[in-house]
């Protein structure tokens, strides 16, 4: 063992002592320690201090951390099979990948941490718990405070989440599948892709919550408040083919690209499909039929819509960011509030490069369309048919407007003219308080 080790291994000694009220004990404070890599089994650290410090990689298995202090702690990959988080404060914590099976975290406050940075002046921004690709199988979470914690694409099966605060927490492609969520509060939360196979979500609170690509035929959802909720409605009634398409898609869309298939509807005959809520980015429609198609709601971020025919077509509110509609005809299609505005373009490992892709609409056949309240910002619009089409209070701004003729089109509060300045955001140096 290292000498780090037993430095530690001392100080543990010492805090048994304190727990006992024996002479000699002494509280464990080991703020900012670095200990990744450390093996302890079975030990008592109840109260103990030890904000920021770094387990990566540590095997702390069956050890208890009950009413510790481990804000801004690192667990990165750790293995923590069977521990006790007990009323612990794990405010900004980050447990990326690790082994959590069998941990109690009741009653244990993961919100966000509050960080202090120094660049641009003194000021607090919040550091999300992470808990993506942990493993989190038969965990319990009843009455825990996970407000905004990161969950993405977590293990999640048979987790107890009874009574559990996951106001806007992210939990985007996990599998819930016999997890209990009975009376816990989930408004905002993201759950799209997740799986809900068995899940109890009895009297839950999902008011505003987004679940796109989420099936609830085999969930329970007695008393479930959905007000507000942006949710697939006709996924039960979608023709196999679709279904399947759409399934193997929203596993492209959780693994980033490495499993499932991207959609491919070029050429369906899709008239009428209800694919509200759906997320769909980055899938192929070109040339399809969708007529009368409902796809209010829907994420369609940098979808192919080149030549498809979505006569009216429900689009309110969809995310069309960086979709190419070239040539598409949206006669008397329903597009309030949608975002047919810029996205920025990412790496395959998800960060930002900075290159921003505009809404393609060249050519598109807009006649009589409900734009009322959209995003247009920066879009293409060059050689586009605008004739009857509602424009009051959308964004035209960054639009070539002498490409397109849109003197046939209501326009009355519409925002014209350059688009805004993007504010270049400072790189801060983080500290823990």
């Amino acid at each position: 063992m290292t000498d780090r080790g037993m430095e530690f291994l001392k100080q543990v000694r010492d805090h048994l002592f304190y727990l006992k009220l024996r002479p000699g004990g002494v509280r464990l404070q080991a703020k900012a320690a670095d200990l990744s890599g450390l093996r302890l089994k079975g030990f008592t650290l109840n109260s103990a201090v030890l904000t920021q410090v770094n387990f990566s990689d540590a095997e702390l298995e069956e050890v208890s951390f009950d009413m510790s202090d481990l804000f801004g702690a690192n667990f990165t990959r750790a293995v923590l099979v069977g521990s006790r988080f007990v009323r612990a404060d794990l405010r900004g914590a980050n447990f990326l990948k690790a082994n959590l099976r069998r941990t109690d975290f009741e009653e244990a406050d993961l919100r966000p941490g509050q960080i202090l940075t120094f660049v641009s002046g003194r000021e607090e921004v919040r550091q999300r718990t992470n808990l993506q690709d942990a493993s989190l199988d038969g965990v319990n979470f009843k009455n825990a405070d996970l407000s905004h914690a990161d969950l993405t694409n977590s293990g999640l099966r048979g987790t107890d989440f009874a009574g559990a605060n996951l106001f806007a927490a992210n939990l985007a492609g996990a599998d819930l599948s016999d997890a209990n969520f009975t009376g816990a509060k989930l408004k905002r939360a993201i759950l799209n892709g997740a799986t809900l196979n068995q899940t109890i979500l009895r009297n839950a609170d999902l008011r505003d919550a987004v679940l796109r690509n989420v099936d609830f035929s085999k969930a329970d959802v007695v008393g479930a408040n959905l007000n507000g909720a942006i949710y697939m409605k006709g996924g039960a009634n979608l023709r196999p083919e679709v279904r399947q398409m759409l399934d193997s898609h929203i596993l492209w869309i959780n693994s980033g690209g490495r499993h499932g298939t991207r959609a491919d509807f070029s050429d369906m005959d899709l008239r009428g499909v209800d694919l509200t809520a759906a997320d769909l980015s980055g899938a192929v429609f070109r040339n399809a039929q969708m007529s009368e198609a409902s796809l209010a709601n829907a994420q369609l971020s940098l979808a192919d819509f080149g030549g498809t025919k979505l006569c009216r077509a429900k689009l309110d509110q969809a995310i069309l960011t960086g979709a190419n509609l070239m040539g598409a005809d949206l006669s008397g299609a329903h597009a309030g509030d949608a975002d047919l505005g810029q996205v920025e373009l990412r790496k395959p490992d998800g960060t930002p490069t900075g290159r921003w892709w505009p809404a393609n609409l060249s050519g598109a056949t807009l006649s009589g369309v409900d734009l009322r309240g959209a995003r247009l910002g920066g879009a293409r619009i060059v050689g586009a048919i605008f004739d009857n089409a509602n424009l009051s209070s959308a964004d035209l701004r960054g639009c070539d407007e002498g490409a397109a003729n849109l003197s046939r089109a209501y326009l009355s509060g519409a925002r014209r003219g350059p688009l805004p300045a993007r504010e270049e955001q400072d790189t801060a140096g983080l500290l823990a308080i």
